[in-house]
C-alpha cells in the first residue's frame, strides 16, 4: 500500500470576518475564514474550561496557575444562572460565586477570558443553569423573544456587567470573548430558523448594552443557531456519551479519524430537540475552533464511561492535525457543586433531565481533577499546547491535506491514518499520525514512509513506525535556529531560544539537515509528558502527577514524593540535574470503622457507613492531602458534621478527595451505597462501565497522600 498525501496548494485565499476589536494597548484582535488574528498574525491559542462557582475561591489562583503550566492560553466558564440568582432578586456574588475576583486573577495570572454567560447553559447543571422560577414558566416563552423573559434576562445581564466592568480587554481586563446561549436550537429553542436568529440577535444586543463588547463572540455551532459573520460557531467532540439513551457501548468514534467533517453527531444526542445535522451558517466560511474538546466526561447514574489518556490525547491531536485552529476543552479542571440555599443544583431526573449526576462531584475525569491532582492526560495534551505556542503562526495558515487513501470507517484498524498540515508561505509542513481508536486495537506499523507530492517533486519521510495507541506530530523543513531540517521521524515538542526539543521512542531517530547540523535535543515520550517550561529553561519533573508552575514570582514544584531529582534544559550547554527535598515529611494515618448500615422492608441491604478517622500530620507542614478511598458499592458519599460534602459514581478508579477545603478535619463519615441500589433510572440496576467494577457494599480501605510545596531556586 502507498501511503501518498499531495500537499499541493490549493490556493485559496483567506476571507475576513467582519469581528474585532482592540484590548486597551492597542491591539488588534481579528478572525478570517482560517484563524484569528492578533496585529495581523495568525495565533492558535488554546482553550480550558474552568468553573469558579465550582471550585473554593482560596485555590482559584493556584488552579489558574496549574492551567497556565499546561498551555493554557484562554480560561472558558460558565456563568451559571442559579448560582448567582437561585430566588428571584437574591443576588449571590459573594464566595465561590466572585465572579469579579475569579476574573481579576485570571488578570494576575495572565490568562484571557471566555465567558459563556447564557442565559441557558446546561453544564449538567440544574435546570441548565436557569432558576428554578425561570424553569417555571411557559416553555413557549423562555429562551424566546418574549417580553417577560427578555426582561429577566436583561435584569440578570445588567447584574452581570456590573461585576464585570471594567474585566473587558478593552478596558485593560482579560475578557477577550464572548458565548451567547448554549446548544440553542439542538437543545431547546424555537423549531423557526427565524425565531431562533432573531433571539440571538436580541441576546447579543443586551449583552453589549450591559458592557460585553469584546472582538469575539460565539455560539454552539452543532445544529444550532449561529448569527452569520456575528458569531463564530464553536464545536466540539467527546470520546463517549455518557448522556446516551442506552447502556450499551458507542460505535467506533470519528473523532479519531482525519477528516474535515467537524460536527460530533453523539453531542447533547439525548436532547436533540431538532435535525442535529442542521446549521444555519456555513461551516467553511469559519475558522474550526472548539468550546467542548472533551478533556475527560462526567459519569452518570447509568453510563461510566472511562477516557484514557490515550483518549484524549489522539482526539486532540485528530482534530489539529485537521484543521482545528483553536482547541477550546471541557472540561480542563472539574470541580465541586456549590451549595444550594433551596436546592442541591446538579443535573438530575428530578427536574426532568434525562441523567442523573452526582449532587457534588464535578470531576470529569479531565486533566486537572476535582481534588487539584494531575491527570496522564494533563501531560500528553501539554506536548501538544507546547507545540501550538512556539509554532502556532505557522501551524494556523497551514492548509490541511489528506492521504489518497483513507480508512474505510473508524473501524478500521489497518490503514495509517495520516494528515499534512503544509504552510506554503514559509515552506514548513507537519504530518500528523494517529494509531489509536477507543475502545480497540490498532495494528502497529514498523519502519514505513509517507510519500508527500510537492510543486518541486516527491519527498518521502522515511523509517516511521506507530505502536498501537501511539499518535506523533512530525515537522519537515523545520527552522532551527538558523539551520534548516529537512527530515525527522521525531516528533515536534517545543524550542527554547534556538534549541530545539524533539520526542519518540525510536533508538536511532532520523535528523536529516540541509546543510550543518542545528541545536536540537531529543527526549524520550514519557519525558515529554512531564516536560514544564519557562521563559527560557524546559524541567522534566521525576513524577507523572508532579506539577511545576510559577507564582508569586517564584518557581514551585507541587509534588508527592519528600524528593524529586528533575533534570534541566537551558538554551545551550549539558542537561543538569537538581534535587529537591521536603524539609519535613508527614505519615498521616487513616482508620476506618463500621457505623451503621440501613436496610429495606425485605431486609436489602441499601447503604453502609464507616467513620473515617485521619492523624499524624500538621496540616502546616503539607501543602495538600487528599483522601484516596477504596470502596465496593454503586456511589459513595462524604458527610463532614452531618452535612454532605462531596460525591462520587463508581468508575472503576479509587476515590480522591481533596482535604484542605474541609480544614483537615479529624473525621468524616463515608457512606458506601450497594452496586444493586443504584439511583432510580430507566435501566433498573444496569450501568455501563468501561473500567472493571467489583459489586458489593463495602469500605476496603482509605489511604492519605500528601503533596508538598517546594520553591525551585536559580
Amino acid at each position: 500500500m502507498r501511503n501518498q498525501i499531495n500537499i499541493i496548494s490549493k490556493g485559496k485565499a483567506p476571507e475576513l470576518l467582519p469581528m474585532s476589536g482592540k484590548d486597551k494597548d492597542g491591539n488588534l484582535y481579528q478572525v478570517d475564514n482560517v484563524s484569528l488574528l492578533k496585529n495581523g498574525k495568525r495565533i492558535l491559542p488554546v482553550m480550558g474550561e474552568f468553573h469558579y462557582s465550582r471550585y473554593e475561591p482560596e485555590s482559584w489562583e493556584e488552579e489558574l496557575e496549574k492551567m497556565k503550566a499546561g498551555g493554557i492560553n484562554i480560561v472558558a466558564t460558565y456563568i451559571f444562572w442559579i448560582h448567582h440568582e437561585e430566588r428571584e432578586g437574591e443576588w449571590d456574588f459573594s464566595g465561590c460565586r466572585d465572579l469579579r475576583h475569579f476574573l481579576e486573577l485570571c488578570e494576575k495570572t495572565g490568562l484571557q477570558v471566555w465567558l459563556r454567560i447564557g442565559p441557558w447553559a446546561h453544564g449538567e447543571c440544574r435546570n441548565g443553569g436557569f432558576p428554578d422560577w425561570i424553569a417555571c414558566m411557559d416553555k413557549e416563552k423562555v429562551r424566546v423573544n418574549e417580553p417577560e423573559y427578555l426582561g429577566y434576562v436583561e435584569k440578570y445581564f445588567r447584574k452581570l456587567g456590573e461585576q464585570c466592568r471594567g474585566m473587558m480587554c478593552k478596558d485593560g481586563g482579560p475578557v477577550i470573548g464572548v458565548q451567547l446561549e448554549n446548544e440553542y436550537g439542538h437543545c431547546g429553542g424555537p423549531a423557526e430558523t427565524e425565531k431562533g436568529l432573531a433571539h440571538m440577535a436580541q441576546l447579543k444586543r443586551k449583552a453589549i448594552a450591559a458592557g460585553f463588547e469584546v472582538p469575539y463572540y460565539s455560539a454552539t455551532g452543532w445544529g444550532s443557531y449561529v448569527l452569520e459573520e456575528e458569531t463564530l460557531p464553536a464545536l466540539g467532540g467527546y470520546v463517549d456519551a455518557p448522556w446516551a439513551t442506552h447502556t450499551k457501548e458507542l460505535p467506533a468514534g470519528v473523532n479519531f479519524l482525519f477528516s474535515s467533517y467537524k460536527i460530533d453527531d453523539n453531542i447533547g444526542s439525548d436532547r436533540k430537540s431538532h435535525d442535529g445535522s442542521r446549521t444555519t451558517y456555513d461551516l467553511y466560511r469559519y475558522p474550526w475552533i472548539t468550546a467542548e474538546l472533551g478533556a475527560g466526561i462526567q459519569p452518570t447514574s447509568h453510563r461510566r464511561p472511562f477516557p484514557w489518556p490515550e483518549d484524549t490525547e489522539a482526539q486532540a491531536l485528530c482534530i489539529l492535525g485537521s484543521g482545528g485552529n483553536m482547541p477550546g476543552y471541557y472540561m480542563y479542571h472539574g470541580g465541586i457543586n456549590p451549595e444550594g440555599k433551596y436546592s442541591t443544583l446538579q443535573e438530575s431526573q428530578a427536574t426532568d433531565i434525562y441523567n442523573n449526576l452526582p449532587v457534588k462531584c464535578y470531576d470529569f475525569q479531565t486533566c486537572i481533577r476535582e481534588s487539584g491532582e494531575l491527570n496522564e492526560s494533563y501531560g500528553r495534551l501539554k506536548k501538544m499546547h507546547f507545540l501550538m505556542e512556539d509554532y502556532g503562526e505557522i501551524l494556523a495558515g497551514a492548509e490541511v491535506h489528506f492521504p489518497e487513501i483513507l480508512p474505510e470507517s473508524p473501524e478500521d484498524m489497518h490503514t495509517i491514518r495520516a494528515a499534512v498540515r503544509m504552510n506554503h508561505d514559509t515552506g514548513v509542513g507537519f504530518l500528523f499520525l494517529n494509531n489509536h481508536q477507543r475502545r480497540r486495537k490498532m495494528e502497529p506499523h514498523e519502519d514505513f514512509a509517507m510519500e508527500l507530492l510537492t510543486e518541486k517533486g516527491s519527498v518521502t519521510v522515511p523509517h516511521l513506525s506507530l505502536k498501537t495507541g501511539e499518535c506523533a506530530v512530525i515537522p519537515f523543513d523545520l527552522p532551527v535556529g538558523d539551520k534548516k531540517l529537512e527530515l525527522t521521524n521525531a516528533s515536534l515538542l517545543c524550542r527554547i531560544g534556538e534549541r530545539v526539543f524533539f520526542y519518540t521512542d525510536l533508538e536511532n531517530p532520523l535528523f536529516q539537515w540541509e546543510e550543518e547540523e542545528g541545536n536540537v535535543v531529543v527526549l524520550s515520550t514519557k519525558e515529554a509528558n512531564r516536560a514544564f517550561r519557562t521563559e527560557d529553561t524546559l524541567y522534566i519533573v521525576e513524577h507523572g502527577d508532579s506539577c511545576l508552575m510559577e507564582m508569586d514570582g517564584g518557581k514551585y514544584l507541587l509534588t508527592k514524593a519528600a524528593q524529586e531529582k528533575l533534570t534541566v534544559y537551558r538554551e545551550t550547554g549539558e542537561a543538569q540535574s537538581i534535587t529537591v527535598s521536603v524539609p519535613e515529611t508527614v505519615k498521616p494515618e487513616a482508620k476506618t470503622s463500621f457505623v451503621r448500615e440501613e436496610k429495606d422492608a425485605d431486609g436489602k441491604l441499601l447503604w453502609r457507613e464507616y467513620a473515617l478517622t485521619m492523624s499524624g500530620f500538621r496540616k502546616e507542614a503539607v501543602h495538600q492531602l487528599y483522601a484516596s478511598i477504596d470502596y465496593l458499592g454503586d456511589r459513595a458519599e462524604v458527610y463532614r458534621n452531618g452535612a454532605l460534602a462531596d460525591d462520587w459514581f463508581t468508575n472503576g478508579e479509587r476515590w480522591h478527595f481533596a482535604l484542605r477545603r474541609f480544614d483537615y478535619p479529624q473525621e468524616l463519615i463515608i457512606r458506601i451505597y450497594a452496586s444493586d441500589n443504584p439511583l432510580p433510572c430507566s435501566y433498573g440496576t444496569e450501568v455501563y462501565y468501561d473500567l472493571p467494577v467489583e459489586s458489593g457494599c463495602e469500605l476496603r480501605g482509605a489511604e492519605l497522600l500528601p503533596e508538598y510545596r517546594l520553591e525551585l531556586r536559580g
